[in-house]
């Protein structure tokens, strides 16, 4: 939800100096097949780390700290548990966090392998939905564990949270006997659980509805934290019956958190934990927490201090390029030992493992502690700044921001403006500085940048960013919440409204390529050049370069284009419009100058000289990048003369503009033929290999109206229509049917050649179909007229002509299938690509019409032709009714704008 431009900003800052100087990273390696999605990491007595993963499964780990990560040795101790996100060891007893269960793990044979598996507390709620995950396991001096659970997801429009089940959304206790205390609510996705040097608790949790942007909050018993779902398990709904809403504020107190993280540093917040107190990363100590984030890859460092008796403080950098981290434990060496797992999600390579992190020995110039003043903040240093240093005010840049408290997915950052600073004090012992700014108060997050600085000792400031949270000012509580309550977001259709999805279920159906395969991707640890493959179904993957090209099998005229793309280092390929314009996907350096070998260039053509993007867009090899593009087709008069270029509208990477109307004159080098007003996209490897994810198109969306149509619905009697035991309820134009098994059909029974538009969205799980031609009862092969008296109803065995409109149930072909009554198998195949979401409009139309050979049937969806095809059986009906269809209990459909006029 940041602005696109300043999230690459303020991300930019972030490890400006070499971090590898002072901080080395390396990653276990593991043996063949282990799939390490960490999501629990302790060490028994004996220094052996333990880490439970996400795919169920417990490994101990010697030589972990080693000083060469090939040196650990593997051993499978247990497999077959669901989710293990927390870990922790006991008095050498491995207790380990499932979705459903804390369970304790014994080895009662000694044999190295788990053989008895205790459930120790399984006192909270699940239910079927995915996101409900749970983690843990810090303990507390008492013997209490601590677990974390996330809330489901409910709305397919708005992904909000949902608790299904008792305490999903809470931060529970569970005592030593097993007893489960509800102990604080208001979460929603909270993945990171720890206790600080001092044994408070601590929660991070990740941005959504209501949670603005990722936080760190002290957990104290009985407090709400924000997020509404959870707060249904509480005394006061329980006793009304009655539940929080999910759009409208709720009246019951927040807590602020500790710390608000910048989103441009922070999407994906995982573990986090106090750094040791000797031994590790001078100058640093248990007063503050290394903090995990998976999708830029980083380590992050909180600074707290209290304000009137309560946490807040200080988010600062510490080590990026580490991996997709969620986890963090401090070895018995002071080593920081990081988790990793992106689960599909997109993090910064490598996406799963186990990381270190190790000083060099040489102590970097930081920022050590930041202090809340009256009027600014105190910086402290490690070491004295260099003699002579000079700090003018407007060396520094003070800004400010706040977010809104609301059901959309995270906030922007609200009135973001600078501060003028007024004055810079350096201290005598130049080991401090302090920041006077009268402007500054509290209910803000305050983002701080020093100018370059060189400590006595001649190195540089390794990090000169931190963001503040301001919840309170010394002088007392503040009267307005960082996170503020706003207006409402505008209402909207489902995020994926108009979105054709090209290779969601059946991956390859759309597609055609030799050599490309479905599986899981990283980057390659030997060989970063190179992609490294295993059994998955997250990616796209094509074989080397000069093979052949990915090509969809429909066409496009004017269109939005979304994917995801991952390169190796150095590697390059091409998105191709329309088979003939290519747009640059290059493994480039984020460098300030673009040219036409940087990503996202528009590649020349003959007397073309191409177009560089606006702005650098690459990130990192091995990390996946979004690319959402806007494209209008040449356009050509009724002679075929072309009247208008093709153009880009614009191109996003990552929210990163990249070209703002940039025209193509001609073709791109490399493909002939004269230009056309609709064709396929495709995807060229040049060198090396490209992984693909989320293949989207969203068409122009066409008027289905005009004076030559007729409507289907004529009022709230459903005048034309037959009566149906099918529930069918006409408001202002829009038809919902449900009830169950049924059809609707029309009274007219004699639509020959014909054609149909109208919009649909079905439930999930819903099967519903529209027929043309359907052959009333009675009425023979080829529809000729039988008895008619029992031509009152819908035929279910009408050998007319269907089409689907199933989203993704998988007992039924999906959306834009031609279906039902058929033996003719030489039709169009029905679709097992899931090319509509389930609540989501999709405009259709579709035709049926008698010509030399047959009958021409088409189907576009979303102005897409996805079926044409001549059916010469000479059995089907040449006439019949309109229908509409459930196939099943529990379907619901409904139509807008439903039309018909003679096929043209």
């Amino acid at each position: 939800m940041i602005t696109p431009m300043h999230a690459l900003v303020l991300a930019s800052t972030i490890g400006a100096v070499d971090e590898s100087a002072y901080y080395k990273v390396d990653h276990l390696v593991a043996p063949p097949g282990c799939v390490a999605e960490v999501g629990g990491m302790d060490f028994l007595p004996d220094r052996r780390l333990v880490v439970s993963t996400r795919r169920g499964q417990v490994w101990i780990i010697e030589d972990a700290l080693a000083p060469d990560p090939a040196a650990a040795k593997f051993t499978l101790f247990a497999e077959g548990l669901r989710e293990g996100l927390g870990l922790t060891v006991v008095d050498g007893v491995i207790y380990v966090m499932q979705r459903q269960e804390i369970s304790r793990l014994l080895d009662t044979d000694k044999d190295g392998r788990c053989d008895r598996i205790e459930t120790v507390c399984d006192s909270w709620g699940l239910s079927t939905n995915y996101h409900e995950f749970g983690f843990g396991l810090p303990r507390d001096a008492a013997g209490n564990f601590y677990i974390s659970l996330n809330v489901g997801f409910g709305s397919p429009l708005w992904w909000h949270g949902v608790s299904y089940e008792p305490w999903r959304g809470w931060v529970c206790k569970i005592a030593p006997d097993g007893s489960l205390t509800p102990f604080a609510s208001g979460f929603r996705s909270p993945c990171g659980i720890a206790l600080n040097a001092a044994g408070d608790l601590f929660v991070t949790d990740n941005q959504g509805d209501w949670v603005p942007t990722s936080s760190i909050a002290h957990v104290e018993q009985g407090k709400f934290y924000g997020a509404p779902a959870s707060l249904k398990w509480t005394g006061a709904y329980r006793e009304t019956n009655t539940e929080p809403s999910l759009t409208n504020p709720v009246a019951t107190p927040r807590t602020p958190p500790a710390v608000w993280i910048p989103y441009g540093w922070s999407r994906s917040t995982g573990d986090l934990a106090p750094f040791p107190a000797r031994g590790g990363f001078l100058p640093f100590g248990p007063d503050q927490l290394a903090v995990a984030e998976m999708t830029n890859g980083a380590v992050l460092r909180a600074d707290l201090e209290k304000v009137n008796g309560k946490y807040q403080g200080a988010i600062i950098p510490f080590r990026k390029d580490v991996g997709s981290a969620i986890r963090t434990k401090f070895a018995p060496d002071g080593t920081l030992m990081l988790g990793l797992t992106n689960r599909g999600w997109g993090g910064r390579p490598p996406g799963y493992g186990i990381g270190r992190v190790r000083t060099t020995g040489r102590i970097p110039f930081e920022i050590t502690h930041v202090t809340l003043i009256d009027d600014g903040f105190q910086i402290a240093f490690n070491e004295p700044l260099v003699v002579g240093t000079k700090i003018a005010a407007d060396d520094v840049l003070l800004r400010r921001h706040h977010y809104d408290w609301w059901w959309e997915y995270g906030s922007p950052e609200r009135d973001r403006r600078v501060l003028p600073v007024d004055s810079i004090e350096i201290a005598p012992n130049r080991k401090s500085v302090t920041l006077h700014a009268s402007q500054l108060e509290c209910g803000e997050v305050a983002t701080v940048l020093l100018p370059e600085l060189m400590s006595q000792g001649g190195e540089p400031l390794l990090h000169r960013e931190f963001a503040y949270t301001i919840n309170e000012m010394l002088g007392g509580p503040c009267a307005q919440p960082i996170a503020r309550v706003a207006p409402p977001p505008p209402a909207r259709e489902s995020e994926e409204q108009g979105w054709l999805r090209l290779c969601y279920g059946d991956a390859f159906q759309l597609w055609q390529g030799d050599g490309w395969k479905l599986v899981d991707v990283d980057l390659d640890a030997a060989d970063p050049t190179k992609l490294a493959t295993r059994e998955g179904v997250n990616a796209l993957v094509g074989p080397e370069s000069g093979s052949s090209a990915f090509a969809c099998k429909l066409p496009f005229g004017d269109v939005r284009l979304s994917f995801d793309f991952l390169l190796p280092k150095d590697g390059r390929a091409v998105l191709r419009l329309m088979d003939r314009y290519d747009v640059l996907l290059a493994a480039t350096p984020d460098e300030r100058a673009t040219t036409l070998a940087s990503c996202g260039a528009i590649l020349p053509g003959p007397g073309f000289a191409g177009v560089a993007p606006d702005n650098p867009c690459f990130r990192a090899p091995g990390e996946w990048h979004g690319m959402d593009l806007t494209f209008r087709a040449p356009r050509f008069d009724a002679s075929g003369k072309k009247i208008a270029n093709a153009r880009l509208v614009h191109v996003m990477v990552d929210g990163v503009l990249v070209h703002d109307e940039a025209e193509f004159p001609g073709p791109s080098n490399g493909e002939a033929g004269d230009e056309v007003a609709e064709a396929p996209f495709s995807f060229r490897v040049l060198q090396g290999r490209v992984a693909l994810n989320s293949i989207r198109a969203k068409p122009t969306e066409p008027d289905a109206g005009g004076d030559d149509w007729a409507t289907l619905v004529f009022d709230e009697e459903l005048t034309g229509w037959k009566p149906s035991k099918l529930k069918a309820h006409e408001d202002d134009g829009e038809l919902t049917l449900d009830g169950g098994l049924g059809a609707m059909t029309t009274e007219r029974e004699d639509f020959g050649d014909v054609e149909i538009a109208f919009r649909a969205k079905v439930a999930a799980g819903t099967v519903a179909r529209v027929w043309l031609r359907a052959a009333p009862r009675g009425m023979g092969d080829a529809g000729k007229p039988g008895d008619a008296s029992k031509s009152s109803s819908f035929d279910a065995e009408s050998k007319g002509y269907a089409i689907s409109l199933n989203a993704d149930s998988p007992d039924a072909p999906f959306m834009g299938s031609l279906v039902g009554g058929t033996s003719d198998k030489r039709l169009a195949p029905p679709y097992t690509v899931q090319l509509v979401a389930p609540e989501t409009w999709a405009w259709v139309r579709a035709s049926v019409k008698e010509e030399s050979g047959g009958t021409r049937v088409r189907i576009r969806v979303n102005d897409v032709e996805v079926v044409n095809a001549l059916n010469n059986d000479p059995q089907r009906p040449k006439r019949g009714m309109i229908a509409l269809e459930l196939e099943h209990d529990g379907s619901r459909a409904v139509f807008q704008n439903l039309r018909w006029r003679p096929a043209q």
